[in-house]
């Protein structure tokens, strides 16, 4: 692994701004793998003029992941602030705290137009560490330890998490874990998630 540069921060968001499916994974594994869809649309530069809270010239991303089927109603939504820092680029999370009214938006992101700093919630101790990989990829994983706390089916469990992705490809495997046991509790029993993007977004709109 090689040490990131501003210009990394660019590159990376380029890569995961677009529309990614597993469809060719889900159609070979359909028991192990459910047919999903990401979508990561860049903010829009009016919304991103309104969130005052980051000043060191990172890049806002707004992500959706969702079933095929049920793409109008995303199990998953946040709000993603890349910049670099030293030697890795930072990935910090943020909750949307009315994530239904945003709804689609990474398709249509006039649905974003109204979204404000004081919708967002970071997300504390889970941010991603980013570098650049020999593969010519780059690499994520959730910040280090227990920290980064997600309740499932009101059960208490720790977020273990990593993704890589290059031009044209995501991997991406999330996996929660019991605190005091570590066991395995929730997530992809049978490795990592394979999407291909199928559409490219672009950065400023």
């Amino acid at each position: 692994m090689t040490p990131t540069t501003s210009s990394d921060v660019l590159t990376l968001a380029t890569w995961m701004a677009g529309d990614f499916s597993n469809w060719e994974q889900a159609i070979e594994n359909p028991p192990l793998f459910a047919h999903i869809r990401v979508a990561i649309r860049p903010l829009p530069l009016a919304v991103v003029a309104n969130l005052t809270a980051e000043t060191d010239g990172g890049i806002w991303l707004y992500s959706e992941q969702a079933y095929d089927f049920e793409m109008h109603r995303p199990y998953r939504t946040a709000v993603l602030y890349l910049f670099d820092r030293d030697d890795h680029i930072e990935i910090k999370n943020h909750k949307i705290k009315d994530a239904p009214a945003y709804f689609g938006g990474s398709r249509d992101p006039e649905k974003l137009l109204t979204l404000k700093q004081e919708h967002l919630e970071p997300l504390d101790r889970c941010s991603y560490q980013v570098v650049r990989t020999e593969r010519h990829t780059f690499k994520g994983i959730v910040e280090p330890g227990k920290g980064c706390a997600v309740e499932r089916n009101g059960k208490k469990s720790y977020l273990e998490s990593e993704f890589e992705v290059s031009e044209h490809t995501l991997s991406s495997l999330d996996r929660g874990r019991d605190p005091l046991t570590d066991v395995h509790v929730w997530g992809s029993i049978a490795g990592a998630f394979e999407f291909t993007k199928k559409a490219s977004f672009p950065l400023a709109e």
